[in-house]
């Protein structure tokens, strides 16, 4: 079941500060296949007959993201087990709710479910499972059978565009790591899978999962090479609410909400400078507002793109109460 997932960060227009050169725009997180490889293709990789061990789940459903990553000319990714035990929790919620979506029963979305398992990066997320409602005995543990897991695979890279959200996700070469987990029922042929894809270029301060409104919190770190620091960016998004598998069915695309507010170096448009230091940027920021999930976003900008454009390389989320 196709779900688009590009991931919209819209421009704002910030008050101005003196000396200041306009605000950079935040340019959307879309996923875009690298232009075909000049070297010769990859060994395909073993197709087993047997039924597989979770552990053996995880390692070919990595090759298989690899293989056709190799054949479109992207580096390979490295296991992320952060990024796993997220989509361990998505694809147990969605096989035992018999649902897809990329929102869970307890209303999480993917950046939530990271941050939760302590990721500090930037996911995206491809899922595929059920489409019935159907509650279900599911495991997370196996067996599962390979033919069933390549089976989502194939479908994820027949897409074809504009419906090719899955496709291109699995082939943007900015990833840099894959955390993924499998899920099936007693009696069922589907093996419902979740996909999180990492793109790591960084090291972050600690940020609370919890907070309370006006909590002031330090959103700091260092950003890696090729990327260079941008800005820094908070979303608003409502308190996660329960919802139905039925509910979830009827979902659409998922696009993460675009930053209500942004800060950026000293020298252009900014609410309030961030102090830059070498790689290393820090901005102690008030949790405003209403209550709801806060989401702090770390933007960079990399190689190739026009200097103006940043891109998120973390986002992270807070659940803000009273």
């Amino acid at each position: 079941m196709s779900r688009g997932r590009a991931l919209v960060l819209g421009a704002l227009g910030l008050a101005a500060c003196v000396p200041a050169r306009p605000a950079p725009a935040l340019a959307p997180v879309v996923v875009h296949a690298p232009p075909p490889a000049a070297s010769p293709p990859p060994a395909p990789v073993a197709r087993p007959t047997q039924l597989l061990t979770r552990g053996e789940a995880e390692q070919f459903g990595l090759a298989l993201v690899n293989e056709d990553r190799a054949r479109a000319g992207a580096p390979p990714l490295t296991w992320d087990a952060t990024a796993a035990a997220a989509a361990e929790r998505h694809v147990r919620d969605m096989a035992r709710g018999g649902f897809t979506a990329h929102s869970g029963t307890d209303g999480s979305v993917p950046e939530q479910r990271y941050t939760e398992a302590n990721g500090e990066d930037l996911v995206t997320e491809n899922a595929a499972c059920y489409g019935d409602g159907r509650a279900r005995d599911a495991s997370v543990e196996g067996p599962f059978d390979p033919a069933a897991i390549e089976a989502f695979q194939r479908a994820f890279m027949a897409e074809t565009a504009p419906m090719d959200g899955h496709k291109r996700n699995i082939l943007q070469a900015r990833h840099t790591g894959l955390g993924l987990a499998f899920a099936t029922a007693p009696g069922s042929k589907i093996v419902c899978v979740a996909q999180e894809f990492v793109d790591d270029y960084g090291a972050y301060e600690p940020l609370p999962v919890r907070a309370k409104l006006g909590a002031i919190v330090r959103v700091a770190g260092e950003v890696r090479g090729p990327a260079r620091f941008g800005g820094v960016g908070v979303a608003d998004a409502p308190w996660p609410a329960p919802r139905t598998p039925a509910e979830l069915l009827k979902t659409g695309s998922y696009s993460m909400p675009s930053p209500r507010i942004s800060y950026f170096p000293r020298g252009f448009k900014t609410p309030r400078p961030v102090a830059v230091e070498g790689a290393r940027f820090s901005i102690d920021l008030a949790l405003d507002g209403e209550p709801g999930l806060r989401e702090i976003q770390v933007f960079a900008r990399f190689p190739g793109d026009a200097d103006a454009t940043l891109r998120a390389v973390s986002i992270r989320t807070i659940l803000v109460e009273r």
